[in-house]
């Protein structure tokens, strides 16, 4: 009897231990899934004077490598003449690729709740570029279609080929921009759960390297440089400094909002840049502010982001944290002037369409006192470029390992619409030229208003000549453009939170 009730109040007690349990843990699930304290990275802002965390410091250490590739095409200009074609008619002349391998630096600091400082210095290891020949490029010399048309009539002149395939540009290295910018949570669901995670970033970038110049690294460095002395300029090949940077300043606003859903974060974000010459100013604007230039200025981004992060394991309490991150982005790239695939390459030419000096304006065939200073304009090889579009997606692993450590691996894919790389139009139509006034004809005696004109209208039927424009590579049937576009990006990075 003893025996049997010692057996009855084992399994009594077995029960017991076995339903308390259960019946504490349902009095917990009050179906709220237990989040840790900050969102997902990419809305996540670094925090001070927070309850127990006063101070917060991220350091950031991470590898990027950027691949991109395309066909250079220039248009058949033996077609140019023909005014009643509908279609432009494109020849692969290249093949372009341009590497990058950049060590990434950051810092994040919190200065109050939800408001932090941050900073990002991107150091470039290694930057190639080459033009190769084009697989495409069957039964034809991709060089023959190199040729100058400065008059446009279709038949190109015997001279060399503007530049030469393939053509391989020298190996840049160093410091491109700092960006400083600040980082303000307006909402944090965190902290009121009814509400989205809303993050506002304004940042500057300051360009601090040597401004990129024209180089030709097949055969060994040669640089080119343009010196100017008064209103004249000279051109000195040699050197093999080929500078880091595109030489540009930026401001960069952004807004991103997210909203956790138990295992899933989906978010999205805007952004808008604009970026003005800095130490490249002289590239963009030679012999200073002339009216007629169409493009001063690099192009205006917009872009669009939309995600989701999905965390399928989570350990509040050991700081740990496992995401997954996909991502897709939507880029605009505005009209604008600056450094295109050709930059090197047609900034090293040889050819005199390229290397003389272009005018403000028209000399007026009487008088040389009827053309007060008209400036010279050298070309450094940066051109005119059309819009486009650039499509992304993006896969990241991300791995808080513990409470100070955060890994991240990611891998990108870009796609780049086709775009007109020599895009500069002869005339400015926004200038409205100077007034006529009516001067001394070729005879001496008095002339009409037809007698002269301001000189920089040249042949320009509305405006004023752009000083940009090089027949050679702006006129129809001899521009260039990039033909559909890939870009491949893989990075890692590890970051360490105090």
């Amino acid at each position: 009897m003893l025996a049997a009730m010692r057996r009855v109040a084992l399994a009594l007690s077995a029960l017991s231990a076995a339903l308390v349990p259960a019946g504490s843990a349902l009095a917990q699930d009050d179906g709220e899934l237990r989040l840790m304290a900050e969102p997902h990275s990419y809305v996540d802002v670094v925090d001070a004077f927070d309850d127990d965390d006063p101070f917060d410091l991220n350091v950031t250490v991470g590898y990027r490598n950027r691949y991109q590739f395309g066909n250079i095409q220039r248009e058949d200009n033996a077609s140019a003449a023909d005014p009643n074609r509908a279609t432009r008619n494109w020849r692969d002349i290249a093949h372009h690729t341009h590497t990058q391998n950049i060590l990434d630096v950051g810092l994040d600091v919190g200065i109050f709740r939800d408001l932090a400082l941050w900073a990002r210095m991107p150091i470039i290891l290694s930057d190639d570029r080459s033009l190769g020949t084009a697989s495409s490029a069957r039964g034809y010399d991709a060089n023959d279609f190199l040729r100058a048309d400065a008059d446009g009539d279709g038949d190109p002149t015997n001279d060399d080929p503007l530049f030469r395939v393939p053509f391989n540009s020298p190996t840049r290295s160093g410091l491109d921009y700092v960006e400083v910018g600040l980082a303000w949570s307006i909402f944090n669901q965190h902290r009121e759960r009814e509400l989205p995670t809303w993050v506002l970033l304004i940042s500057g970038r300051l360009n601090v390297g040597d401004p990129m110049i024209a180089c030709d690294g097949t055969s060994g460095t040669s640089c080119r440089q343009w010196t100017s002395s008064g209103d004249d300029w000279t051109r000195r090949d040699g050197g093999s400094d080929a500078g880091e940077s595109r030489g540009t300043n930026a401001l960069r606003i952004e807004t991103r909002a997210s909203w956790r859903t138990r295992y899933v974060e989906p978010y999205g974000g805007l952004l808008f840049g604009i970026e003005w010459p800095g130490s490249s100013e002289r590239f963009f604007l030679p012999a200073g502010n002339i009216r007629g230039f169409i493009n001063e200025q690099p192009p205006i981004i917009g872009q669009l982001t939309g995600g989701l992060a999905v965390i399928p394991w989570e350990d509040r309490g050991g700081f740990q944290r496992f995401a997954i991150d996909l991502r897709f982005t939507g880029r605009y790239v505005s009209e604008g002037h600056g450094y295109s695939p050709l930059f090197d390459a047609l900034g090293t030419s040889n050819s005199p369409y390229l290397t003389e000096l272009n005018l403000e304006g028209a000399p007026h065939p009487y008088s040389d006192t009827l053309n007060p200073g008209l400036r010279r304009v050298p070309f450094f090889g940066l051109t005119d470029m059309q819009q486009h579009a650039e499509l992304g997606s993006r896969l990241m692993l991300e791995m808080r390992a513990a409470r100070y450590v955060r890994f991240q691996l990611a891998a990108g894919l870009w796609y780049i619409s086709p775009y007109v790389i020599t895009y500069a139009d002869a005339c400015n139509p926004n200038v409205t030229p100077n007034p006529v006034t009516p001067q001394p004809g070729a005879d001496g005696l008095p002339g009409t208003a037809d007698d002269v004109i301001d000189p920089r209208m040249g042949t320009c039927r509305r405006g004023i000549i752009n000083p940009h424009h090089r027949a050679a590579i702006d006129l129809p049937g001899n521009t260039f453009r990039v033909d559909e576009q890939i870009r491949t990006e893989i990075s890692v990075s590890v970051t360490g939170m105090f």
